[in-house]
């Protein structure tokens, strides 16, 4: 599994490098590969967005949960845990939260421009992506740059160290997610099955949270 998802990231940063730093392979516009080749990068790079942010959900885990390990293993978090958060997400996942924000934030940034109106499901039918995303830009732009910036908010969380802001910025990058997807991704019973909460940002410990973007929407990006 691990080997796959790190040739799914590379095969990502293959495709940015070409994206941004372009050579001339005969590709034109309208070049039904590299259409094709766009979509696939973002579709990958969602993917490798959810893959942490499920593992950041074990940070705002309640007794019960059930968080999965580095090595596959369900894990359900007891209620007598006393471990602090960060150092529980360390020993169950190998490595600092901090690790996956930084690399959710970066994926975000880089295929910020990866939904040109040729690749729209009129031109790329496997897409996942709604056409209100070509049919109201604004709306898309204002709905990702949320995203970006919870995510930016929540590197800046593991840099103060206060578990009660990490736990908050856990959420609200989750709940930005879970409403662009809501508004302009495909809904597919086998994505939810499979994807679960890490779409929707349904997190039990973000119900408060929720209902302050409900208030105030820009809270999120707060």
């Amino acid at each position: 599994m691990k080997g796959v998802i790190m040739q799914n990231f590379f095969k990502i940063l293959f495709f940015i490098s070409v994206y941004f730093f372009p050579v001339n392979l005969g590709f034109t516009q309208d070049n039904i590969e590299e259409k094709e080749n766009m979509v696939e990068v973002r579709q990958t790079a969602m993917q490798a967005m959810w893959l942490r942010l499920d593992r950041l959900s074990t940070l705002i885990a309640q007794p019960g949960d059930i968080v999965t390990s580095s090595d596959g293993s369900a894990i359900v978090i007891g209620s007598e845990n006393k471990t602090e958060p960060r150092e529980y997400y360390t020993l169950i996942h190998g490595k600092d939260p901090s690790q996956d924000a930084q690399e959710i934030y970066n994926l975000l940034s880089q295929v910020e421009n990866f939904w040109p109106n040729n690749t729209s499901i009129h031109h790329v039918g496997y897409t996942n992506a709604e056409q209100l995303v070509w049919l109201i830009p604004e709306a898309f732009k204002r709905y990702y740059t949320d995203s970006v910036i919870a995510s930016q908010n929540l590197n800046k969380s593991f840099e103060s160290q206060d578990e009660n802001r990490i736990k908050r910025s856990v959420c609200m990058l989750a709940l930005s997610c879970g409403r662009c997807h809501g508004a302009f991704r495909k809904v597919k019973f086998d994505n939810l099955r499979l994807e679960g909460r890490g779409w929707t940002g349904n997190y039990e410990t973000c119900w408060s949270y929720r209902n302050e973007i409900t208030v105030n929407a820009s809270a999120i990006r707060e």
